[in-house]
């Protein structure tokens, strides 16, 4: 689904195209498109210690961007490392 001015939504997830063979990594929009261009962030998953399934890092990734106290929408980088380039 795209919006009025044709890019994807916020919430977009991509991890099957673009992907390395030895880590698993996923390119995340978090927020609105500006002037119908978006940044999307990239995670990458080193190491996972605790059995996560594929959509629990997507999850967190959404909850944490959507949380800012600071933004009415959700901010483009997860919230903790949003309010630490701030002190």
């Amino acid at each position: 689904d795209a919006d009025r001015s044709g890019t994807s939504q916020p919430g977009t997830i991509v991890d099957k195209v673009i992907g390395d063979a030895f880590l698993y990594n996923l390119l995340f929009q978090s927020q609105a498109s500006l002037n119908s261009t978006f940044y999307p962030t990239t995670y990458v998953v080193q190491k996972d210690e605790t059995n996560h399934t594929v959509d629990d890092p997507q999850n967190i990734a959404n909850s944490v961007c959507s949380e800012s106290q600071r933004a009415s929408k959700s901010v483009g980088i997860a919230t903790p490392t949003y309010y630490t380039n701030l002190v």
